[in-house]
């Protein structure tokens, strides 16, 4: 293994460090190459092993990472990536869930780009960020323990397909008349628009459980919800570590709060267990225990707490 890596990673210039993270090796070779032609170090990993190697001997400037590899998957290296060297990352993908991009960007990563890839395009996308870095001043991150919510609706792309306009339309409407009105009244902060949805902080869990009912609550009673074919929303409640940069969270809490939302029911609200250990005694709702899941692209299992219980009155 280490002559194939050698082999494959010799002969490099005296360029910029990029490190190329992808088990498809033509691929590889084709990003390398093109990377070279315009001045580019290229160091080529086919995994979270050989990656973890390179970055013991160098930093790269700048990591373009595949999202769906055998083994150790893109967000967990991530993840990884931004404890240790924290240098930006390019997802390489060819996934086609929204969700995996955008855990993927909140987690860290600064850029997307779907494969097979434009090599132009990626070039650019690379100065892009390089330059951003090189030119932009300084900024302090915080970094809080925040309650986060998630949501998206249920079937949207059926929805789109059947009636784009009026579906979007209609989401519209629900932002206008219900989800800001009640993010108001219960301080949340929507940092991030998702096309079907969007993510929100709060400043407590037992306003963020507070309002996910409400919103839940309303949206099941809504005249325009039902007549276009039952609208329903998944909502995701979490708290976690996350990093205030200027307008946006980055973050476990905001990671966590998108799987959440995955699993939860149509209609539902999907609880992780450090949320709930938040709300007990806090508040009167009723949430069920769902058992102890795995969460997509989460590594330890965690109980899983959903609203409506099932023996509530």
């Amino acid at each position: 293994a280490a002559e194939g890596r050698a082999g494959r990673n010799q002969g490099i210039s005296n360029g910029r460090m990029i490190v190329v993270v992808d088990d498809d090796g033509d691929e590889r070779d084709r990003v390398r190459d093109y990377l070279r032609m315009h001045g580019f170090d290229a160091t080529l990993c086919d995994g979270g092993v050989e990656l973890r190697e390179a970055l013991r001997h160098a930093t790269p400037e700048l990591v373009v990472l595949d999202l769906n590899m055998p083994g150790e998957d893109g967000l967990s290296l991530i993840r990884f990536l931004k404890q240790t060297c924290g240098c930006p990352i390019i997802m390489l993908t060819a996934t086609a869930s929204t969700i995996d991009r955008v855990v993927g960007l909140e987690l860290g990563a600064d850029d997307y780009i779907a494969k097979p890839c434009e090599l132009r395009e990626l070039v650019a996308r690379i100065r892009s960020i390089l330059r951003r870095i090189k030119w932009s001043p300084a900024r302090n991150s915080e970094r809080r323990l925040a309650a986060i919510v998630a949501f998206d609706l249920v079937d949207f792309t059926r929805f789109v397909h059947d009636d784009e306009a009026g579906t979007l339309a209609a989401l519209d409407r629900i932002f206008a008349e219900v989800v800001v009105p009640t993010l108001v009244q219960w301080h949340g902060v929507l940092f991030k628009m998702l096309g079907d949805g969007a993510l929100v902080e709060f400043p407590s869990v037992v306003d963020a459980m507070e309002w996910a009912v409400e919103f839940q609550t309303i949206m099941a009673s809504r005249e325009e919800a039902v007549a276009r074919g039952g609208m329903r929303f998944r909502v995701g409640v979490a708290v976690g570590d996350v990093i205030v940069s200027q307008l946006d969270r980055l973050g476990e809490g905001v990671a966590l709060a998108a799987r959440a939302q995955e699993i939860a029911r149509p209609a539902g609200i999907a609880v992780t267990e450090q949320a709930y250990q938040f709300l007990r005694g806090r508040t009167a709702i009723a949430l069920e225990d769902n058992g102890v899941r795995q969460l997509k692209n989460i590594a330890t299992p965690m109980r899983i707490w959903t609203w409506p219980a099932a023996n509530a009155d």
